[in-house]
This record gives C-alpha cells, structure tokens and sequence, in this order.
C-alpha cells in the first residue's frame, strides 16, 4: 500500500517538473500573447516593428492636427503602441512649432513576459493592460498640447529623434512612425506654398540643414510617414501635392542614412475614418 502511495506521489511530481527541452524562454512565450491579442490590427506595421529595439513615435500636436482627423491620428497612434514587440522602447514626441526643444509626452518599454510576468501570464497581461493605459492616457494629452501656437516643424521632432536613436546604440532595428499632415511650415522651411510643388524645396533645404547641422542622422532607422491629408479643402492638397510630398521626405530621410518604408494617409489595415 505504501509502495502505491509513493509511486503515485512520484507521478504528480513528475507532472510538475517541466518536459525536458521546455526552457525558461519557450514558458515565456507561451505567456505572450499575439499581436492581434494586443491590439494590432495591422499586419504590415506588426511586421516593421516586431523586431525593433526603439520606437520613436511623432504625432502632431495641439493645431498642427489638421481638422476632424483626431480620431484618426489616434487609432494609427495606439496601433504601434500595439504593434510594436515585446521589450521594445516607445518614446511619444509631440510635432508642434517647437518640436525639436519639446520634451517627450512617454517613453516605456513594453512589458515582456520574463520573471515573475513568466510565472504569472495573469500579471503580465496586467501589466501589458496598464502600459496600453498610459501610452493612451499620453495620446490623449496631444489635442490640447500648445495650442494657439502656429506652424509645424516635423523636421524638429525627426532631428531630436534621431539623438535618442544615436544614444540608444544597438544593432536591432529602430523605427520612427510619424503620424501628421506632412507638411513642414516653420521660420526656417515653408513647404506649403499653394500650387508649388513640395519637392521643389527638397536640395535648398538639405543644403539648409547640412548647413547648419540639423540634418538628421538616421544611421539605418526605418522610417513610416502617416496621416497624409487628401481631399481636405482647407489644406488646398491634391494627391499630386501629397505624392510630391512623399519625394521631399523620401530625399530628407535617405539624405539622413534612413529608410522610408511608407508614406501615405494612413497605416495599411487602419481605417482614415474610425
């Protein structure tokens, strides 16, 4: 009878050792949830931002939203909040006027199921659920972000970008998902000029910008552009216009040793109009 006994016992410890070949990292990764779990509903961006270390993310801000198009901006935000891969760094910069001296609204790391989160798949989707809270908590905050201001300086905001990316180090790939209108309009560089093509600004303003030592430096980032505006009446932008747009960005960014990966009104997958 006590031969049985232990034997059963030795069976139930048998079921609570783990199978040989079933490592620490293969429990963590049955913790992680998909990426469709988390929240992402685009395969193309889950795709750019699986694999990288850092994220920058830049979203216009305050008056440089163009109108009625919040909702929309807020969506492609929130989806490389869940797009990106686990243990990647997201830093939020707000594009406004001033972007290159605004500081960040976030930057976090998304939580990765390793330590107690490996244990407890219950508290690593707590902790994913409450980073989700904040990045959105940090979006909400963009519309009401220096308003009154005029202008827009999305070239700031890639600039101070690029010196998080130069500090951050590494050889995993880095992205930089800009969420705005596409046009640049500060005291240094006016693309919108009714009627002129955009991309006729492209050599004097890397000429500018070699000048004076804002050139971006990129060092192989992988950039995305989104939030182009078609069809807005206030904008006077015509989809020539828009795709003259893409060749200025396109020119600045392989200028400053990036990728530009895509350039259009909205991320693949994601409605313009949520």
């Amino acid at each position: 009878m006590l031969r049985a006994v232990a034997v059963g016992y030795a069976a139930v410890l048998a079921g609570l050792i783990p199978l040989a070949g079933c490592s620490a990292s293969s429990q963590a990764s049955a913790a992680e949830p998909s990426a469709e779990a988390r929240g992402c509903a685009s395969s193309w961006l889950g795709g750019e931002l699986r694999t990288a270390s850092s994220v920058e993310l830049l979203v216009a801000a305050g008056d440089t939203i163009p109108a009625r198009r919040w909702p929309a901006y807020r969506a492609m935000a929130s989806e490389v909040a869940g797009c990106a891969g686990v243990g990647a760094t997201i830093t939020l910069r707000p594009i406004t006027a001033d972007s290159l001296t605004e500081l960040p609204l976030f930057a976090g790391e998304v939580p990765s199921p390793t330590g107690p989160d490996a244990v407890n798949p219950l508290r690593y989707r707590t902790d994913l659920r409450s980073f989700m809270s904040k990045t959105g908590a940090a979006f909400d905050r963009l519309p009401e972000l220096e308003r009154g201001t005029t202008g827009s300086d999305p070239l700031g905001a890639l600039q101070a970008a690029a010196g998080d990316l130069r500090l951050d180090g590494g050889t995993s790939p880095r992205v930089v998902v800009a969420i705005f209108n596409g046009w640049q309009q500060s005291r240094s560089l006016n693309l919108f000029r009714y009627g002129q093509d955009p991309s006729s600004s492209t050599a004097p303003a890397l000429r500018a910008l070699r000048a004076s030592g804002a050139l971006p430096q990129l060092n192989g980032a992988d950039v995305v552009i989104a939030g182009l505006t078609p069809g807005i009446a206030r904008m006077q932008t015509s989809d020539a216009q828009l795709a003259e747009l893409c060749t200025f960005w396109r020119s600045v960014i392989a200028a400053s040793h990036g990728s530009l990966k895509l350039c259009a009104a909205a991320l693949p997958g994601i409605s313009q109009t949520p």
